[in-house]
């Protein structure tokens, strides 16, 4: 027999909200805590520009919540015998690791920089499976961005590599609310076949719809 579910009402009073969230928030990069640090490196032109430097930007971490959270971050410290406590990433800048790190530990990426850093973004967060994050950037990305005959087919190419639907969409859209500019001006050499069926099924239902 199905139970109800309890009501729960709100309290005219006030209650304090579960502490949990805040103070995993508050463990972020905390000295006296961490068990594990990240150490990303990136390459970097100097003041004038005469030579490339390279930086390390240290970010501390704790194992549990990384297990919890980001299993694939956790990974880069090893398991069973072979447990490392520093992990070196080469491939993020450390503005971007610094927005994935945080989102994993709870908080949230300014809408402002979800824009400027989407695509860094949406790679980094799908090379460690941070599933929420990406469809964040990627819903930032198309929003801030025109698709155009000019970047059409660089995004869909884009869309399909990095299994971004929502983008992915708004190409196909685009393709076919323009078709005679589209026909005119893009070369459809380089899109894989299975991509071309979903649009012909995009024209297609668009066209009965």
């Amino acid at each position: 027999i199905p139970t109800k579910k309890r009501k729960v009402s709100k309290s005219k009073h006030f209650v304090p909200e579960n502490p949990l969230v805040s103070k995993i928030q508050g463990m972020f990069s905390d000295e006296e805590t961490y068990d594990v640090l990240f150490d990303v490196s990136a390459t970097e032109h100097d003041e004038d520009g005469s030579k490339r430097v390279k930086t390390s930007t240290p970010f501390l971490s704790h194992r549990l919540i990384l297990q919890m959270c980001a299993p694939e971050l956790a990974a880069l410290f090893g398991c069973g015998g072979n447990i490392e406590t520093t992990a070196t990433i080469t491939d993020i800048k450390p503005a971007v690791f610094h927005h994935l790190l945080w989102y994993v530990y709870g908080g949230s990426v300014p809408e402002e920089d979800l824009k400027t850093h989407a695509k860094d973004i949406i790679e980094a967060a799908d090379k460690y499976n941070i599933v929420n994050l990406k469809l964040e950037a990627e819903a930032a990305y198309v929003e801030s961005t025109a698709i155009t005959a000019t970047n059409a087919m660089d995004n869909l190419l884009y869309a399909d590599a990095k299994n971004c639907a929502l983008l992915k969409e708004a190409v196909f859209d685009f393709l076919t609310q323009n078709g005679e500019e589209v026909i005119a001006r893009l070369s459809f050499d380089d899109v894989p076949g299975y991509l071309m069926k979903d649009l012909l099924g995009a024209a297609t239902r668009k066209k009965m719809g």
